[in-house]
């Protein structure tokens, strides 16, 4: 008798998120960053108020991605109704390695579990309202998702912010890395039904492996 040893997870080389018109790319380096939240509004709404204000959030957004300094990191903004003046959600997605002799199915255990443990966590200008979590499987590979509630307060604010989000998990079969997509909306009713809706973006996740030796 004979054993094979395992054949090693590959580097994920590649990846894209094809989903609907309405989700536009966020440059984070390179000559296409300077002033594409200006231009993109000026592409998507007349002069005006809301072309202004949807051209200094994009522009803060891609500023403050940006100097996360992460290459791993991508990111892209949801603006179905570019006229309110607002991005209605930013999805954030980046690779995560799953770790040294950590199986697909370990590591997706052990996120999901840090998914629930955020139930009631609550820390200064922050606490998770609700926590609701599920797991299930997209062409890109299976996932573990989690759909929160959270509160957000800034010191002196007389109110809090209530964001709505969304995040994934998915762990693509024979792959060294995890890829995390983190769905972002300002105000809860920016969707109709945030879970299905963002996992219909997951299941456009396409994802390129290294090649084999």
């Amino acid at each position: 008798m004979t054993s094979r040893t395992p054949t090693p997870n590959r580097d994920i080389v590649d990846l894209s998120v094809d989903a609907d018109q309405s989700w536009y790319p966020v440059p984070l380096g390179g000559a296409e960053t300077a002033l594409w939240g200006e231009t993109l509004a000026a592409d998507l709404t007349p002069a005006g108020t809301s072309r202004n204000t949807l051209g200094g959030q994009l522009e803060a957004l891609q500023q403050r991605l940006a100097g996360i300094g992460n290459p791993r990191v991508s990111c892209a903004v949801w603006i179905p109704y570019p006229e309110s003046g607002r991005a209605s959600c930013a999805l954030g997605f980046e690779l995560s390695d799953l770790g040294a002799g950590l199986s697909a199915d370990a590591a997706a255990a052990a996120y999901l579990a840090d998914l629930q443990a955020d139930e009631g966590r609550r820390y200064p200008g922050t606490e998770y309202l609700s926590v609701t979590t599920w797991s299930g499987e997209v062409p890109a590979g299976p996932f573990v998702a989690a759909h929160n509630l959270v509160s957000r307060r800034d010191l002196g604010d007389d109110a809090a912010t209530i964001e709505e989000r969304t995040v994934f998990a998915v762990f693509p079969p024979g792959a060294a890395q995890l890829v995390q997509l983190v769905f972002s909306a300002e105000s809860v009713g920016a969707f109709v039904n945030m879970p299905r809706q963002t996992e219909e973006v997951v299941a456009a996740l396409r994802i390129e492996l290294e090649e084999t030796a």
